[in-house]
């Protein structure tokens, strides 16, 4: 059995020129066979990832490769932006950015916020794909 504990893998990094450090939990990024990763952000007030896209052969990529990232917000409240458009987020609300897409994260309240990022290429997803999702995800809420 693999067990990692908070902390094993921890950094505190400044990001694509964002404001302050985050504070990065890498899980299993040495070992796993999944082709994808998988993190935890630990913002403070005031900390940012600045906007950055993930776009192979492009030369502003923040990566070698392409591939789409996950956010989820599961503790405090962070602004996700992406060019102009932004977003508050709550615990439990998510953010999806396709790759290309530019995008970024901020942590503007006065309290902790943490988020989980997932983030890998695209392949085949295991459940079935309509395309269109039971909600509007585009809208403003």
């Amino acid at each position: 059995m693999r067990v990692q504990k908070r902390g094993d893998d921890h950094h505190d990094w400044e990001l694509y020129d964002g404001a302050g450090r985050v504070g990065i939990e890498w899980f299993f990024r040495q070992t796993t066979s999944l082709p994808i990763s998988v993190m935890m952000y630990r913002l403070e007030p005031g900390a940012e990832e600045g906007q950055h896209h993930h776009l192979g052969g492009d030369p502003d990529s923040c990566s070698p490769g392409s591939s789409d990232e996950l956010y989820v917000v599961t503790r405090g409240e962070v602004v996700v932006t992406s060019g102009d458009d932004r977003r508050t987020l709550a615990p439990g609300d998510a953010f999806y950015a396709p790759e290309g897409m530019r995008h970024g994260v901020r942590n503007e309240s006065d309290a902790v916020a943490e988020l989980v990022l997932v983030f890998g290429p695209r392949g085949p997803h295991p459940f079935p794909q309509t395309g269109v999702e039971v909600f509007d995800a585009e809208a403003e809420r």
